[in-house]
C-alpha cells in the first residue's frame, strides 16, 4: 500500500496547485458551479451551532433549512474542521486537502486490491497505482470532490477479496469503510453497501459465513444505521419525496464508454460517439490506454485461466453484471444507438430515481477492469516479462492522460470572475440579518426557465449564496442536490409584498417585470436597480447604508 500511496502523491503534486491544496489561492479565491455549493455549506457549517441531525443547518435555504449531506460538501472533512474551528478559531477550507488525499488513498487501496488477491510485489503495486490514479473516471471528477473518493469502492474491493480468500469477513474493518463512504457521499455508500451484502453472500453460498461473524456484521450495520440517522439521513423516512429527484436513464452508462477511450486510442476510433443521451458523462469509465492493453493479453494469453477465476468468483462477477445493468438503465446504447429498451414499471423507476445519476455503478466493474488484470500478469506471466508489460501500460497510459492531467492544473489556479461586485454585496449583507431571495434557486432564481446550470447567470446567482454564507446571514436561496424548498408557499409573499427590517431582499427582474406589486416596489426608495437583479431595504430608507454607484435608484 506504501508505494501505491506514494504514486498517488507524486501525482497528486504535479496535478494540483499548492495553492489550491491548502484552500486559500487559485480556484478557491473565486470558485464556480459546484464548488461553491460545497463551500457555501461548509462556511455555514463551521460556525453553526452543534444540533440533531448534526448536519442540518437551518440557515442554509431557511425556512425549510438544509443539510451538508444534501449539498455534497463532504461531511467527514467538513466536522473535522468544524472541531478545529471551534478549538483554535481557523477556519480551514478542507476540499483541496481532501482532493490530495484522494490521489494518495486512491494509489494505496489499488495496490492493496493487488495485493488482496495474493500478488507480493512493488513493480504490481506501483503497475495497480498507475492504472488507478491515471485514470478518466477518477481525475475527471474532481470537481465533485466528494463523489472523487473512488478510494472507498477500490477499498471495499479489497476487504471483499480478502475475506473471500481467508474465509472469514473483515467485520470491524467492513463497518468502518460503511461509516466513512456514509459520511462522504450516498452514491458511493451505495456501492459499498451492496459490495459488503454481496460479500456475505459469497461466504454463505462457500458455507463459510459463520454465526458469530454474521453477528459481528450486523452489529456493525446497526452502528452505520444509527451514524445516518444522526447525521441526517432520516430524511429518507420522514420525507422520502425530498430525497427523490429525476434522471433515470438519462445520467446512464453507454456501452462504448468502458474500452473506448475519449479521444480514441491514439486517434483510432476518435469519431465513435460516447453519449446517446446528454447525461452519460456520468458514466464515464474508460479504464485508460494501458489498462486495456494489461486486460486484452490476460485474456488472449490466458483465455483458460481467466474462464477459471469467473467461475470461482462467480459471485463477484455476478454483481458486476447486475452494476452494470442498473449503470446503463433501461435505455441501453452503444455509442448514439439505443441498443435495449425495455419498460419498467413506475415504482421501479420512482426506486431507482433515488440514485438518478446511475451510470456511476459501472465504476466497481472499471475498476476491476483495471486493476485484477495486473494481479493476473504478475501471477501467470514470468517476472521479466510481467514487469516489461507493466512498464509498457505505465508509460502508455501515463502519455495518453498527460494532457487530462496538465488540464486539471490549469484548472486549480483559475478564479472566476466576479459577477456580484462581492465586495458591495457583501457589505449590505453585513447590514442585515437574513437574506430573502425571489424567487429562490430551486422555484427559478434570478433568471428564471432561461437559467442554464455552469452559465454565467447561473455563477452569479451561486456568488450571491457564498456571499450570504461567508457573512454568515441566513439565505432562503441555495443549490442544493435535493430540492427541499416548498415553492408554492413561497409564491405566497407575493400576495402581501412586505419589506421586513433586517432583511435584504434581492429580487428577481423577471418576477419584478410581471408582477405590478413588485415593479411598484422595485421604484419605491427602499430599493435600488442592479444590473442583474433590484434589491431592497428598509435600512435604505433610514439611511443607514448608501448605496455606491454604478447603480441607478429605482425611481
Amino acid at each position: 500500500m506504501a508505494y501505491g500511496g506514494v504514486v498517488g502523491l507524486i501525482v497528486a503534486l504535479r496535478v494540483l496547485d499548492p495553492q489550491f491544496i491548502a484552500g486559500t489561492g487559485g480556484k478557491w479565491i473565486r470558485p464556480e458551479n459546484d464548488y461553491i455549493a460545497y463551500l457555501v455549506a461548509w462556511h455555514y457549517y463551521v460556525i453553526d451551532a452543534w444540533r440533531f441531525p448534526i448536519f442540518d443547518l437551518p440557515a442554509m435555504g431557511y425556512p425549510e433549512g438544509g443539510n451538508v449531506l444534501f449539498n455534497d460538501a463532504l461531511p467527514l472533512a467538513s466536522i473535522l474542521t468544524r472541531v478545529l474551528y471551534r478549538w483554535t478559531g481557523i477556519p480551514l477550507n478542507p476540499f483541496g486537502w481532501w482532493i490530495l488525499l484522494t490521489y494518495v488513498l486512491q494509489g494505496a487501496m489499488a495496490a492493496r486490491l493487488v495485493c488482496a488477491t495474493g500478488v507480493s510485489s512493488i513493480w504490481a503495486s506501483i503497475a495497480a497505482a498507475v492504472l488507478a490514479v491515471v485514470n478518466v473516471a477518477f481525475v475527471a471528477r474532481m470537481g465533485h470532490i466528494a463523489l472523487s473518493s473512488h478510494f472507498l469502492l477500490l477499498w471495499m474491493l479489497a476487504i471483499y477479496v480478502e475475506s473471500v480468500r481467508a474465509g472469514r469477513v473483515k467485520a470491524i474493518e467492513l463497518t468502518a469503510a460503511l461509516a466513512v463512504s456514509l459520511l462522504v457521499n450516498s452514491y458511493l455508500f451505495a456501492m459499498v453497501f451492496a459490495v459488503a451484502l454481496v460479500l456475505l453472500l459469497t461466504l454463505a453460498v462457500h458455507r463459510r459465513l459463520l454465526l458469530r461473524d454474521l453477528l459481528h456484521v450486523a452489529g456493525g450495520l446497526a452502528l452505520v444505521a444509527l451514524l445516518g440517522l444522526v447525521a441526517g439521513y432520516g430524511l429518507l423516512f420522514t420525507n422520502p419525496a425530498s430525497m427523490k429527484s429525476e434522471g433515470f436513464g438519462l445520467y446512464s452508462w453507454n456501452l462504448l464508454s468502458l474500452l473506448v477511450p475519449p479521444r480514441g486510442i491514439f486517434g483510432v476510433l476518435a469519431i465513435a460517439p460516447r453519449y446517446g443521451t446528454h447525461g452519460q458523462y456520468e458514466g464515464e469509465a474508460y479504464i485508460g490506454a494501458g489498462a486495456l492493453i494489461l486486460f486484452l493479453a490476460c485474456i488472449a494469453i490466458n483465455p483458460a485461466r481467466v474462464i477459471d477465476a469467473l467461475r470461482r468468483y462467480k459471485v463477484y462477477a455476478a454483481m458486476l453484471v447486475v452494476f452494470a445493468i442498473f449503470a446503463a438503465s433501461n435505455r441501453v446504447y452503444a455509442g448514439s444507438t439505443l441498443v435495449v429498451h425495455y419498460g419498467l414499471p413506475q415504482v421501479a423507476i420512482d426506486l431507482a430515481n433515488y440514485f438518478r445519476a446511475t451510470g456511476r455503478f459501472i465504476w466497481p466493474l472499471s475498476y476491476s477492469l483495471a486493476i485484477l488484470p495486473v494481479a493476473c500478469l504478475f501471477k501467470w506471466w514470468p517476472r521479466a516479462a510481467a514487469i516489461a508489460l507493466a512498464a509498457v501500460a505505465i508509460w502508455v497510459q501515463v502519455e495518453e492522460a498527460r494532457g487530462e492531467l496538465r488540464y486539471r492544473r490549469t484548472l486549480t489556479t483559475q478564479s472566476y470572475e466576479d459577477l456580484i461586485d462581492a465586495p458591495r454585496i457583501e457589505g449590505w449583507l453585513a447590514q442585515h440579518e437574513r437574506l430573502w431571495q425571489f424567487p429562490s434557486w430551486a422555484c427559478g432564481g434570478l433568471e428564471g426557465p432561461t437559467r442554464r446550470w455552469a452559465s454565467r447567470e447561473a455563477n452569479r446567482e451561486l456568488q450571491l449564496q457564498l456571499s450570504a454564507a461567508r457573512v454568515g446571514i441566513p439565505t432562503n436561496s441555495v443549490y442544493t442536490s435535493r430540492v427541499l424548498k416548498d415553492c408554492e408557499k413561497e409564491a405566497e409573499w407575493l400576495t402581501h409584498v412586505q419589506l421586513e427590517p433586517g432583511v435584504f431582499y434581492v429580487l428577481s427582474p423577471v418576477a419584478v417585470r410581471e408582477s405590478q406589486t413588485l415593479a411598484t416596489l422595485a421604484a419605491s426608495d427602499s430599493c435600488v436597480t442592479l444590473d442583474w437583479a433590484v434589491v431592497c431595504s428598509t435600512r435604505w430608507v433610514n439611511s443607514l447604508s448608501k448605496p455606491a454607484d454604478p447603480i441607478t435608484r429605482g425611481k
